[in-house]
């Protein structure tokens, strides 16, 4: 994509370009009332050239915020992930704030959350393991399917 380039939704595009086809019919109209010219003739020799092609491309992933929004209590940072605007690495939320200190965390490999069928959190790391959010493993993800560790009663 050149940097000449927007993209536009192509309903809002047709509207827009409807719009300006009836602007060049009411100008040629009044240039062929200006030239003493008929606007039909003059309208049928001009509308061939006002034509501006619609290009249909593909656009990448929507970047998604990567604002620090604290970790209340929990050993698991995590991140807002809120839709950014095209060219922003933040959401409109946390554009004009100014990026927060996270010295006292080491970075880690970044977990997907899911939850059991009681509506509990866990985070899963790239190994599958399943820990809650004080960073304890708990369970395993296995072809998706997440099997918590049972307590054995002694």
């Amino acid at each position: 994509m050149s940097s000449n380039t927007y993209p536009v939704v192509a309903e809002i595009w047709t509207t827009f370009e409807a719009t300006l086809l009836i602007q060049a019919k009411l100008l040629v109209e009044d240039i062929a009332a200006h030239q003493g010219a008929d606007p039909k003739e003059l309208w049928t020799k001009i509308k061939k050239q006002i034509k501006i092609p619609l290009v249909d491309t593909e656009f990448p992933e929507p970047t998604l915020c990567s604002y620090p929004i604290g970790n209340n209590g929990s050993a698991v940072l995590q991140l807002c992930r809120a839709p950014c605007l095209l060219g922003f690495g933040t959401c409109p939320a946390h554009s004009n704030l100014p990026t927060p200190s996270i010295q006292n965390h080491t970075a880690h490999d970044p977990v997907e959350s899911i939850k059991d069928m009681n509506g509990c959190v866990y985070y899963v790391d790239k190994k599958g393991i399943a820990r809650d959010k004080q960073g304890i493993p708990k369970g395993l993800v296995k072809e998706e399917v997440l099997y918590l560790f049972d307590k054995k009663v002694v």
